[in-house]
């Protein structure tokens, strides 16, 4: 049995490269029990195997976790897996298929002992554009229209392959293949939230006050009023705004158009 286990196992681990999968994120074992030892060996048992057995994170992974302060904000940080925990917090002694809970230590907050439920891989807070044309549309002159990485790469940096969106805040940075790593996206990410942490008394204002977005203007031109700050805010940080009075804003451009127009 052990000879065949091993020829099994080495069958499944090629199955999966076959299939562009990388055999390290799954559990071969459960594979090979489920899908060839108690099953049929079927495409779809097989199939069925595969999925179960599939290992959504792995130590080193990169994560968002969603973290409540004061005031009712939410923030997201990002970290590595650190290592997996049992639902007490407490370290398991030997290797486990399923952990209940990862640890994790990002950069802009504590520890967290989070459930494995509860994390959402990195790449999906973030859109990758790799078409060349959309990465260096509206490129510089200067530099025969193409945008250069601006990861660490000193004074001679190569082109961008990719344009890397924040999907919350709509943010965007240009790197090379080698620089767009999880690090640094999250780092994209961050940005937006030390925007957040900043403009917390100007979103609590228009929380408490929607309606002060859609006051006058000011009749001095050197002299903004209330009102026209609020409005620059909102052009600059729409994802900051309180939807409330992001509702109230489109309606007063919309408003402001029809006067323009009539």
């Amino acid at each position: 049995m052990g000879a065949n286990m091993r020829e099994l196992r080495k069958q499944a681990v090629e199955e999966l490269g076959w299939e562009q999968r990388d055999p390290n994120r799954y559990n071969i074992d459960g594979i090979v029990r489920d899908a060839w030892i108690n099953g049929n060996g079927s495409d779809e048992t097989w199939k069925a195997a595969v999925e179960k057995h599939y290992k959504r994170f792995m130590v080193g992974d990169w994560v968002r976790i969603t973290v409540e302060v004061e005031d009712g904000f939410t923030e997201h940080h990002y970290g590595p897996i650190e290592n997996f925990r049992k639902p007490d917090g407490n370290h398991y002694r030997r290797h486990v298929a399923n952990p209940h809970a990862a640890f994790l230590h990002p950069e802009h907050t504590r520890s967290h002992v989070v459930p494995l439920a509860d994390l959402v891989e990195e790449i999906n807070d973030f859109e990758i554009i790799t078409e060349w044309s959309q990465v260096h549309e509206g490129g510089p002159q200067h530099n025969y229209g193409v945008y250069s990485c601006i990861g660490m790469h000193g004074p001679y940096p190569p082109p961008a392959t990719t344009l890397v969106i924040h999907k919350v805040s709509g943010r965007k940075k240009r790197f090379c293949d080698a620089c767009n790593t999880p690090e640094q996206r999250a780092g994209l990410a961050d940005e937006a939230l030390m925007y957040q942490r900043n403009a917390k008394s100007t979103i609590l204002e228009l929380r408490a006050d929607p309606t002060l977005i859609t006051g006058p203007a000011s009749e001095d031109r050197w002299d903004k009023s209330p009102a026209e700050q609020y409005r620059e805010f909102a052009d600059v940080f729409p994802w900051l705004v309180p939807a409330p009075a992001a509702e109230l804003y489109q309606q007063w451009k919309e408003n402001q158009n029809a006067s323009a127009a009539a």
